[in-house]
């Protein structure tokens, strides 16, 4: 309250201009909720009770089931979960989707065991090969990775063995290859067609489970006819239920997928439109620092789709003053020439904040947002910042020569030419940041050499890593080796020289008679300066 009072009175006395830069809403209540281990066990809890409760359904032993079904799935949450999955335990919200996946998809083979009775097809119940193990995996592959969709395709043929079918061995064999099978396939989904294909190669696989596992424990033609075929039927189903339900989850969970990241990958979101036609030096930077960042991204087996997306927005904060931005210079005049070193800072600095509320205006995922922050962690401006040090000594030497008090120059404060930050947070946002450093430096070689740009690299790396700016990113030193290495494989190609055709020295036959045809120059180096 006090300080929009203030707001106020600086709007009346002119100086303010009223308006207000949005900002990113502060993470704290997330994270608390995120990370609470009190909210961690009370999902655990919950899904426990909800566990018993589906399996208990229709069943005769209901206090030894229970019992059974809570050792289980207390080691499994307690000691798998953690090992196999951490990400998933250390966020109560993946840990909330783990569990409603996983109760999801135990709550619908319980109902169809329940009910499937009544259904029948060549005499044979429905029931016994009604059993849909490949939703659930699928779904936390997509979603949370494959460490996850491992644990819950173990978990759906675990229990279905033990409390929904029992005796049937063949049929928890069934489920827990299909599920594998639907985990293993899904790890690499960019596209929904490939949701479908994925459905296909669980067919497949159900429909071998079918045939093999039938002639060894119930060899009746009639019996392995109609599991082959629905084994084939319930594939391509899983299929289309994953792809209606995937949306959902994704803007429930607040969970992107390689599917959400190649759609967002569109060049023409109105942003980047805008970026092309009114900083189109930093629209080509974006494109560059892209095609680095993701080639990084692919070497340490970091997320490359989501690089490229991120990099395309990183810097959408300089549309709010392009011209004094280096790269979308058009004339010779340099507008930072009439400011202070100070003043050239903060525009240069407020590309961040202008950035984010950029992104907040136009619904651009959190990701983004945070590698617009993050990029240049809390680096030093410091072309401006020597730039104001080199004025500060020509003051003093004009000080001494008149005779003048130095306490009456202002001081340089380094704070006052550093961004905010913070420091890359994901290795998604130190890879950006390593490229976006690298691919602006590149810009100043001169004939560029592979010696050349491998100096650079390293020693733009290594100075990142002592200012202290990827310790939070979670980067180990091997991951930033190979990511030196394949930021000089990239930047070579990028910057590859074009060989120098020798010019072939031809006589030609010439009328004294008729002029010789002016030709172009072979080469912008042949060009003449002046028309």
């Amino acid at each position: 309250m006090f300080n929009w009072l203030k707001k106020k009175e600086l709007i009346r006395k002119g100086l303010s201009c009223g308006k207000t830069r949005r900002q990113a809403p502060e993470d704290e209540w997330r994270d608390l909720l995120e990370c609470s281990p009190l909210l961690r066990y009370f999902v655990l809890f919950f899904g426990l009770v909800l566990l018993v409760r589906i399996c208990s359904w229709n069943n005769e032993a209901d206090w030894l089931d229970t019992g059974v079904l809570c050792f289980l799935v207390m080691v499994i949450a307690t000691v798998i979960i953690p090992l196999a999955a951490r990400e998933v335990w250390n966020s109560n919200r993946l840990l909330l989707l783990f569990v409603f996946l996983l109760c999801t998809n135990l709550l619908i083979n319980k109902s169809l065991n329940v009910y499937g009775d009544s259904l029948n097809l060549m005499s044979i119940p429905l029931a016994v090969v009604l059993v849909p193990c490949a939703i659930a995996p699928m779904l936390a592959t997509i979603l949370m990775g494959p460490g996850p969709g491992y644990i819950i395709a173990f978990m759906l043929a675990l229990l279905g063995g033990l409390f929904l079918d029992p005796g049937r061995p063949d049929t928890m064999v069934s489920s827990l290859l299909t599920g594998f099978a639907a985990t293993l396939f899904s790890r690499r989904i960019r596209r929904r067609s490939d949701i479908l294909m994925v459905g296909v190669r669980v067919s497949l696989v159900g429909l071998g489970c079918a045939v093999l596992l039938g002639f060894l424990y119930n060899p009746d033609f009639n019996f392995i006819l109609v599991q082959s075929v629905w084994a084939l039927f319930l594939g391509v189903i899983t299929a289309f239920i994953v792809s209606a339900v995937l949306p959902a989850l994704e803007w429930t969970f607040d969970r992107i997928t390689d599917i959400t990241w190649l759609e967002l990958s569109d060049l023409k979101h109105p942003l980047l439109k805008r970026l092309s036609e009114e900083a189109t030096g930093t629209y080509l930077h974006s494109l560059n620092v892209a095609n680095l960042a993701e080639a990084a991204a692919e070497a340490i087996d970091a997320n490359p789709t989501q690089c490229r997306v991120c990099s395309y927005f990183h810097d959408i904060g300089k549309l709010a003053k392009p011209e004094y931005f280096i790269e979308n210079s058009r004339t010779e005049s340099n507008p930072h020439d009439g400011l202070n070193p100070t003043m050239s800072s903060l525009i240069i600095i407020s590309h961040v904040k202008e950035g984010i509320n950029l992104a907040l205006q136009h619904g651009l995922r959190q990701p983004i947002i945070d590698v617009i922050r993050e990029h240049h962690g809390t680096s030093l401006v410091y072309y401006f910042y020597q730039r104001a040090v080199q004025q500060q000594k020509d003051a003093i030497e004009g000080v001494k020569i008149m005779k003048l008090r130095e306490d009456d120059l202002p001081n340089v404060e380094e704070r006052s030419f550093r961004y905010p930050g913070p420091i890359p947070q994901t290795k998604e946002s130190a890879i950006i940041s390593l490229a976006d450093t690298i691919e602006s430096a590149s810009r100043s070689l001169r004939q560029p050499s592979s010696q050349k740009i491998e100096d650079l690299v390293k020693g733009l790396i290594e100075q990142r890593i002592r200012e202290g700016q990827l310790d939070e990113s979670q980067l180990t030193f091997n991951e930033i080796s190979t990511l030196t290495e394949r930021f000089i494989y990239t930047l070579k190609n990028m910057l590859h020289a074009r060989i120098d055709y020798p010019k072939a020295k031809r006589e030609k036959e010439r009328d004294p008679l008729v002029q010789p045809a002016k030709t172009a120059p072979d080469s912008a180096e042949e060009a003449p300066d002046h028309p």
